[in-house]
């Protein structure tokens, strides 16, 4: 374990803004987090930071953020069809998907390049392209900051929801590692129809032999062309979650937008909220230091000296502007910090 006071957190997060926090502590498992315990580190303020990439600091942190540095792979079963492979929470995600899709393992491609930790996955129920984090995660062995003891989640324990989980409410479970159990290339199961992601695949693309490097790559592709590179221009990526409505709520707003794009969720329906915050004029759209990102408005960016509040602000200006024009309510995705 290592131990750092009075820690900058610019690099831990992100859009890149500055905060500190009293004590920043590196651990490398259960048996830390354990020492940890035993130490009543867990008696005060804390939380765990993976990458940093959904949280948004508007002010100092005054207490400890404990950060995972266990990145092993561990195959624990494996067939003639499926494996299941144990990730530690400290791998970066897109490390994990990019071995994953060199061993010719299928089912996490089209979450490529999201930046995220692989402990964070199951808390955010991370998804892109189709696919979310619930589809492949079979289980996930957390331990419990109250009691120093350790369990195992299984996938429907997790109760995984739209950019949401069992964990994201109840933070006092730390994500030690996440089982995955992914398919073999007999088994495949190729998500190939969301969005755009079909005709930018190549014009010579097969379901079989590269196929899972091909639509990773294009993922990819697709992301950083409408994505800032956070080491470029800090962001969180996609700031705000898109609405799930009732589908009475997508017939009315379609007798004004009758091109207005959505997708069947379950019994409601899910309308993009980039397309809203673009039509309601905030694309390209700056506030002081802070401001909208030119290629998706989906996106907040920090152009360079932005205040966690400054951001907020504009999120904030973002969900009134958007209330008002269409009548429903865009939360953000990312975490404010202080909440």
């Amino acid at each position: 374990m290592k131990e750092y006071k009075n820690y900058q957190l610019k690099g831990n997060n992100t859009f890149g803004i500055p905060a500190l926090c009293d004590r920043f502590i590196e651990y490398a498992g259960i048996e830390d987090l354990k020492e940890l315990y035993n130490n009543k580190t867990f008696e005060g303020k804390w939380m765990s930071v993976g990458c940093g990439a959904n949280l948004l600091f508007c002010d100092d942190y005054h207490g400890v953020i404990i950060h995972s540095t266990a990145q092993q792979i561990e195959i624990l079963e494996e067939n003639d069809h499926t494996l299941l492979v144990r990730a530690e929470a400290g791998l970066v995600l897109d490390d994990f998907i990019a071995q994953a899709v060199d061993k010719g393992w299928g089912g996490m491609e089209n979450l490529s390049a999201i930046p995220c930790s692989v402990g964070a996955a199951p808390v955010q129920n991370v998804g892109a392209y189709g696919v979310e984090a619930k589809d492949v995660v079979e289980s996930v062995l957390v331990f419990d900051t109250r009691d120093g003891s350790s369990r195992t989640f299984t996938n429907a324990e997790c109760t995984f929801g739209y950019r949401n989980s069992f964990f994201k409410s109840n933070p006092q479970y730390v994500v030690v590692s996440v089982d995955f159990r992914l398919t073999k290339k007999s088994d495949w199961k190729l998500r190939l129809d969301y969005g755009n992601l079909r005709s930018a695949l190549p014009d010579q693309f097969s379901e079989n032999g590269e196929a899972l490097r091909e639509v990773r790559e294009t993922v990819c592709r697709i992301r950083h062309e409408k994505l800032p590179d956070p080491a470029v221009i800090g962001s969180a990526g996609s700031f705000f979650k898109n609405p799930v409505v009732d589908r009475a709520v997508v017939d009315r707003l379609l007798c004004d937008y009758p091109k207005m794009p959505f997708y069947e969720m379950g019994e409601g329906c899910k309308i993009p909220a980039g397309w809203m915050i673009e039509q309601s004029g905030w694309k390209g759209k700056k506030m002081g230091n802070a401001g909208v990102y030119e290629k998706q408005a989906l996106v907040l960016v920090n152009h360079g000296n932005a205040t966690g509040k400054e951001v907020w602000k504009l999120a904030q200006s973002i969900v009134r502007s958007v209330k008002e024009k269409f009548g429903v309510e865009i939360s953000p995705e990312v975490i404010k910090i202080p909440e």
